[in-house]
């Protein structure tokens, strides 16, 4: 009887316990705060994270399925292209780079933004963009053909949306226009061939005045971020920063647009070195491969496009791999620069092309993208403190501990959540900025809430986190885990 009654009476404590339990994390639940999905303005308590990511993802899918592929040029037409191509390729030769070798790229920069701050002094009101998300690319496009003075600061304002802009929704209005833009959805852009993760304009558009329109639009934003420092995370391929610079295309460049054509032809050439070469890339050994001036290139539908490299280069066949390799780079150059004729000019309307042309395609990345690493001890030693924090604070300690173990992607994350952007200026994190401003990446502290859930919170528009005084590593280990395994945009009112 005796054993029965305790039994019983430890049953009933699990039983509270368990109760207890439900009821903390009902508590939990009440003081989540309130997500707001982007896309349809559905708002969610937060208590469920995995529903509330799937269905930000779901509804993301649904609105960008609505655009309208770019239209591209049918297999039947693969001679007429090929006319067009062979015109192209005098078209870019005429263009001459105009590069101070010597100069370092600290000095060609800052020349560049002297030029810009002259240029912005004239008139300081800014611009107020009025988009909706779901229709970003037509609003864009449309706002931008009434508002094409790029040296007044932009300020967007999504419908819907309570969020104010002093610079976060502009990294994110960049994020977001770029996604579009490079998504598989519009196919404006095709995945490169090579081992590294970078897209190159579809070789296969139609020439028409709505893909020239989408060209036209990322020159002007590509000059838009430059005249307003934002750091903005385009994956674009290097031979698109070399072609929209002119710069002469070689034959290493073949990498970036086709690895395995580029190591057969490299393989080529090195076997040709060891047999019967007579200086001018002739050789016996190449006429027995029955190379010919022709080439077949798949789109992104998978059809198969047909070219000849000079008249009649299906019937021609190859004698000097030099000379092959040339017209292989020609076409190249030919297929690709209506478009991007279309974003040089663009880009060169907007900013003093004199100053543009000093640098070369690797600066450009640079500018444009920033650094493509993150040092957390940089990061640390140009951060601000406010509040009750300070360097030796032991939570602040925690933090960069946490920090300094983190992947690159997730170190991305955390910089998009705290500065809406995943890349580090060119300059660093001392080059941090705020519409043009400087703006360091600063830490407030903010009080921790027992039996609630401490949410570290993000302002954007300042660089700025709210991080709760935790009292433990592994609860503020959690929360930067939450922030780094999702890409989450923190707005701040002020």
């Amino acid at each position: 009887m005796g054993n029965e009654k305790s039994n019983l009476k430890l049953k009933l404590h699990e039983i509270k316990s368990k109760i207890k339990q439900l009821k903390l994390r009902k508590q939990e639940e009440k003081y989540i705060e309130e997500i707001i999905c982007p896309f349809c303005n559905k708002k969610f308590d937060g208590s469920n994270i995995p529903y509330v990511n799937s269905h930000v993802k779901d509804c993301a899918y649904s609105k960008i399925a609505k655009l309208t592929p770019c239209i591209l040029y049918p297999t039947s037409l693969d001679y007429e292209l090929n006319e067009l191509i062979l015109i192209n390729i005098l078209e870019y030769e005429r263009h001459q780079p105009n590069q101070f070798i010597g100069l370092r790229i600290e000095d060609k920069i800052n020349e560049l933004k002297a030029e810009i701050t002259k240029k912005k002094e004239v008139d300081k009101v800014p611009i107020s963009l009025y988009l909706e998300r779901e229709n970003l690319l037509d609003d864009t496009l449309k706002a931008i053909k009434w508002n094409n003075n790029l040296y007044k600061d932009w300020k967007i304002h999504y419908r819907g949306e309570e969020g104010i802009d002093a610079g976060g929704l502009l990294r994110d209005f960049f994020s977001n226009i770029f996604e579009i833009l490079e998504g598989e959805q519009l196919k404006l852009f095709v995945r490169g061939e090579s081992s590294d993760i970078s897209f190159i304009l579809n070789p296969f558009l139609m020439q028409n005045e709505k893909n020239f329109e989408y060209c036209r639009l990322i020159g002007t934003l590509l000059a838009k971020a430059i005249i307003q420092s934002v750091t903005i995370n385009i994956c674009f391929n290097k031979l698109m920063y070399k072609m929209i610079l002119c710069e002469r295309i070689e034959f290493d460049d073949l990498i970036f647009i086709d690895s395995q054509l580029y190591n057969s032809l490299k393989n080529l050439k090195e076997n040709l070195e060891l047999y019967n070469f007579d200086g001018n890339g002739n050789n016996d050994m190449i006429k027995e491969l029955e190379l010919n001036y022709s080439i077949e290139m798949k789109d992104c539908y998978n059809h198969v496009h047909s070219f000849e490299l000079v008249k009649n280069g299906r019937n021609i066949i190859v004698e000097n791999l030099d000379d092959f390799i040339q017209r292989r780079l020609n076409f190249l150059i030919g297929i690709y620069e209506p478009f991007i004729k279309q974003i040089r000019d663009s880009f060169y309307r907007h900013l003093p092309s004199d100053k543009i042309k000093c640098l070369n395609s690797n600066e450009l990345e640079l500018l444009l993208n920033g650094r493509p690493f993150i040092e957390v001890e940089e990061w640390k030693t140009y951060t601000e403190y406010k509040g009750q924090y300070k360097a030796d604070h032991i939570v602040i300690k925690w933090f960069w501990d946490i920090l300094s173990e983190l992947s690159q992607k997730e170190l991305s994350n955390i910089l998009l959540f705290a500065t809406g952007s995943t890349r580090v200026p060119l300059g660093g994190f001392e080059e941090l900025s705020n519409n043009g401003n400087k703006s360091k990446f600063t830490i407030e502290s903010v009080n921790y809430v027992r039996n609630k859930r401490n949410f570290i919170r993000a302002h954007t528009c300042f660089n700025r986190i709210d991080l709760p005084s935790y009292p433990n590593k592994q609860e503020l280990r959690q929360a930067i885990k939450f922030v780094s395994e999702n890409q989450i945009w923190g707005f701040g009112e002020e």
